[in-house]
């Protein structure tokens, strides 16, 4: 797991953008220390203590892969990586990403209970991009949430679960005492394990703005029709071609379902790809 990453760093203040700048950004149990390597040198830290949410969508189009982080003090950082590939390393942008709720999620203890059982002390561990689990002990898996087939809340700080396994299927309830833990919990699913989209928006209604990003957006026609064809498999670059219409345009349909939470940018600007959510309403049909 990289604990240092080359990025770009904005910071929203109440929302006012204030300039990207170049940063080393070094990744500790207590948050985010940031170097400036432009042309002002400084530093600047962002406490986890202080986090709220991370992982929304930015709150202004962005064609870099990002990352957001909403502080206390509506304070918003958002990390991205250009496309200069002597400067910047997405798989490692990715993996530090991953490295952040590791650092949220990794050992958090939670209540945990096999239906008819008592309930026991567990906790959360991440063992790779995805693959978020409960154990007992280091040993002993519980249950993997990122194989969850069904789930509903019970209340406020219980979810309930239903697994699909060759001997049958059990059922799981998970107690979460903390919100904000269960907000890291779905915003990582959302993020690193796309079959959880299924059931994610059972859990997600506790947290509006999640919950809304979870939810079809309203699409013209054309964000339709060329939705259609990359989920099919088309070249993004072959998407003027095959639907008729002219780049510019279809390039400007891009840069709409990008900011809907169907697309994300996938290479250079405009080679984009269907986000899960896409994937997910495409498989389920029509609402």
């Amino acid at each position: 797991m990289p604990a240092e990453l080359r990025a770009r760093a904005e910071v929203v203040w109440s929302g006012k953008r204030t300039r990207t700048r170049e940063v080393i950004v070094t990744l500790s149990h207590s948050g985010l220390s940031m170097r400036f390597v432009d042309e002002k040198a400084g530093e600047d830290f962002f406490s986890f203590s202080l986090l709220e949410d991370l992982g929304f969508l930015p709150p202004f189009p962005c064609d870099e892969p990002n990352f957001t982080l909403r502080f206390s003090g509506d304070r918003v950082l958002i990390l991205s990586v250009g496309n200069n590939p002597l400067i910047y390393d997405r798989r490692k942008f990715e993996a530090f990403i991953h490295g952040i709720f590791v650092e949220l999620l990794n050992g958090v203890p939670v209540l945990m209970r096999r239906a008819g059982e008592p309930w026991s002390v567990a906790h959360l561990r991440l063992i790779g991009p995805g693959r978020l689990l409960v154990v007992e002990n280091e040993r002993e898996r519980l249950m993997s949430l990122s194989s969850v087939s069904e789930a509903e809340v019970l209340d406020d700080t219980l979810w309930r679960f239903k697994v699909y396994s060759p001997s049958g299927v059990e059922s799981f309830d998970l107690k979460i005492g903390e919100r904000r833990i269960r907000l890291f919990i779905l915003r990582y699913l959302q993020r690193f394990s796309p079959l959880s989209w299924g059931y994610l928006a059972e859990l997600s209604r506790e947290f509006p703005e999640l919950e809304r990003e979870l939810k079809r957006p309203e699409l013209e026609p054309l964000e339709r029709e060329v939705l259609d064809v990359l989920l099919a498999g088309i070249d993004p670059l072959d998407v003027p071609r095959v639907l008729g219409v002219d780049v510019p345009k279809v390039e400007g349909v891009y840069d709409s379902l990008i900011r809907k939470g169907l697309l994300r940018i996938k290479g250079v600007r405009k080679i984009v790809e269907p986000t899960p959510l896409a994937r997910k309403l495409k498989e389920g049909g029509e609402k």
